[in-house]
């Protein structure tokens, strides 16, 4: 009996890690586009663009791997009935317990495993991640122009119209709302950019105007001129660099369930659902791993049939994690929520192994009429 049980871990194992694998690379490429302008028109450099991509892989893995489980499932089960393999360790004695015992284990290692992830690396790699855009959003608003667009950055807003050969950029407007009471407009028929020193990106825009209107007094004044430098770099200041307001899901548990900084109401309860998210979400690799194989083994086995319970499995699979998601985003009844969320996974997993126990085979044999595959 550990011979096949070992036979049908290893089938799994395999078919888990290389949907995972391909999934991931699928996702992780969807999520690369949208930082992939960051080095074909901002010359960032490409160790630290994959740097930033990278840290994005722990939360794919959180959300890939329990689907990973399920397609494993239930290709591995369907293709053990389609060789009549299962029917043959059945006739050895194996009961339901004794064939969904490879998917059991193999589930919670992977369980244990997202634990890991949600609990200890995810929110390291999601402050990773934020600290890098931040750095390059900071480093220079000349360096985030896109030409033929409207770009915001922080309190700036920039169109340009087209660029030259050389790299010049033509038709400028520029909207500075760094002083809330006197914002600034910048047109210009042209602009260069260029670095000075280490004082960062600066901006030289030539043939053109400077519009401010002082908000109290509602009086506006305009400066034409032949030059002008507008300094891009972002000014912090001393007490503030190095210092930021972490979003929930770049904070630790602790922090999440005990903030130290006083928080409003709605805030609070964001962070309270990011708690519960991390904890929950490991769970749906159990659930799913046996969802997959009570939909495969339970029950008499017939072809015709055979599609419909994989169509099933998966249906219910995206009603639990859809269900569960939108549990934890409702904040105006926290608590019930969170309750319900709960629910929605763990009762599954209470009927399935309640299922697949020695106690429910009689039953299930009897609405089966007392036959197995």
């Amino acid at each position: 009996m550990r011979k096949l049980t070992r036979y049908i871990f290893g089938q799994l194992l395999f078919t888990i890690l290389a949907v995972t694998l391909v999934l991931t690379c699928i996702v992780w490429l969807i999520q690369t586009l949208r930082y992939i302008d960051l080095i074909a028109n901002k010359g960032i450099p490409i160790l630290l663009f994959l740097e930033m991509v990278g840290y994005l892989i722990p939360n794919i893995f959180v959300i890939i791997i329990p689907i990973a489980i399920l397609i494993a499932v239930l290709f591995i089960y369907n293709k053990l009935i389609a060789d009549h393999e299962l029917m043959v360790m059945q006739g050895a004695g194996m009961g339901y317990w004794q064939l969904a015992k490879p998917s059991i284990i193999i589930s919670l290692f992977f369980t244990f495993f997202l634990y890991l992830i949600t609990i200890y690396f995810l929110p390291f790699s999601f402050r990773k991640h934020r600290d890098i855009v931040m750095a390059l959003r900071q480093e220079s608003l000349a360096s985030l122009v896109s030409v033929g667009q409207f770009n915001t950055f922080e309190k700036y807003t920039v169109y340009v119209h087209h660029q030259d050969a050389q790299g010049n950029l033509l038709g400028i407007l520029i909207y500075n709302a760094t002083q809330e009471d006197k914002p600034l407009l910048f047109m210009a028929e042209k602009g260069i950019l260029f670095n000075k020193d280490a004082e960062g990106a600066h901006l030289l825009l030539m043939n053109g105007s400077r519009q401010e209107k002082d908000l109290t007094t509602g009086k506006p004044s305009i400066l034409y001129f032949d030059q002008y430098v507008i300094d891009t770099k972002e000014k912090t200041p001393a007490n503030q660099k190095g210092t930021r307001f972490l979003k929930p899901h770049e904070r630790n548990m602790e922090d999440l369930l005990s903030p130290k900084e006083p928080l409003a109401s709605p805030m609070r309860l964001e962070f309270l659902s990011a708690a519960h998210q991390r904890l929950t979400a490991p769970l749906y690799a159990l659930t799913f791993g046996l969802l997959g194989v009570c939909a495969m083994i339970l029950g008499h086995f017939n072809r015709k049939r055979h599609t419909g319970k994989i169509l099933m499995a998966c249906i219910v699979a995206t009603f639990i994690e859809v269900g569960g998601m939108v549990f934890l985003h409702v904040s105006s009844y926290a608590h019930l929520m969170i309750t319900l969320s709960y629910g929605l996974i763990i009762t599954p997993i209470i009927v399935c192994l309640f299922l697949l126990s020695p106690w429910a085979e009689s039953l299930v044999g009897l609405f089966q009429g007392g036959k197995r595959l």
